[in-house]
């Protein structure tokens, strides 16, 4: 083996060479060992994050609607139990006095406003969700808002619409109302349809033929503290994994179609 000088300086360059290249793989691969590490750390987070806030729309939501039921059972049970005790009055005094006409209209007009309690009631918490389903609730207040706004709202179902979990039915009959109410207090129209499809997915479309509008216009509104309507309907969607689609470029009116996917709902 050469052992002279040059031979022995050549020996220490190749080996540190070697182990400069060697420390230098080390050090990249512990900075991608480390970048990925802190990726895997900040997609975990992120996680975290929209979990809790997930969970933070899900208790206002459901807040909300404890304090709907709250309200419902008091306008039902107490206003209504005391507005149906006077009405019993009205009439056991109509027996007894010499003129019952003269207390026909006062009799009408609590005859009215027990209607009206009871409608309040039933649109803050609808028993016909609870009792027979998504279709018949949203047939009901179809036929509840026609009569109240004397606007034609028609409602169409295809298809056989499954079980839905109770509180995504909840949910999702939310949405419908709110984009019911917005059509007829917003859009100016002659006429809404509403159609609930049953296929690969579930599917609901609002259409109407007024005025139309801009998204972005009620983002703003919204943002602005104005309104709280398509918050609280782009909140509900994003709990159900759903898709609101508002198609843009219509002539006239506006159609709105909330896409559910099958396994967001059972």
């Amino acid at each position: 083996m050469d052992g002279s000088p040059a031979y022995q300086v050549a020996l220490i360059i190749a080996v540190g060479t070697v182990a400069m290249l060697l420390l230098s793989i080390a050090i990249i691969m512990f900075m991608v060992f480390y970048q990925k590490k802190m990726i895997q750390e900040q997609v975990k987070l992120q996680q975290l994050e929209l979990d809790y806030q997930q969970k933070m729309m899900e208790a206002a939501l459901e807040s909300q609607e404890n304090e709907r039921r709250r309200v419902a059972g008091d306008l039902h049970d107490s206003i209504g139990g005391m507005l149906s005790t006077i009405r019993v009055g009205l009439s056991t005094l109509a027996r007894q006095i010499p003129d019952p006409e003269s207390i026909e209209q006062p009799k009408k007009m609590l005859d009215d406003t027990i209607a009206s309690v009871r409608q309040i009631s039933r649109d803050l918490m609808p028993s016909t969700l609870e009792k027979f389903g998504l279709v018949q609730a949203v047939k009901e207040i179809c036929d509840r808002f026609q009569a109240t706004s004397l606007l034609p709202v028609s409602f169409h179902e295809e298809g056989d619409v499954p079980t839905i979990d109770p509180k995504k039915e909840l949910m999702i009959f939310r949405v419908i109302q709110e984009l019911i109410n917005n059509a007829i207090k917003h859009s100016q129209a002659t006429i809404i349809d509403v159609t609930i499809r049953a296929a690969h997915n579930l599917v609901v479309e609002v259409e109407d033929d007024g005025v139309g509008f801009e998204i972005e216009v009620q983002r703003n509104v919204t943002h602005s503290g104005k309104g709280l309507g398509l918050f609280n309907i782009e909140n509900r969607v994003r709990l159900l994994n759903a898709h609101l689609d508002f198609e843009p470029h219509r002539k006239k009116g506006s159609k709105i179609t909330l896409t559910i996917p099958h396994e967001s709902i059972v």
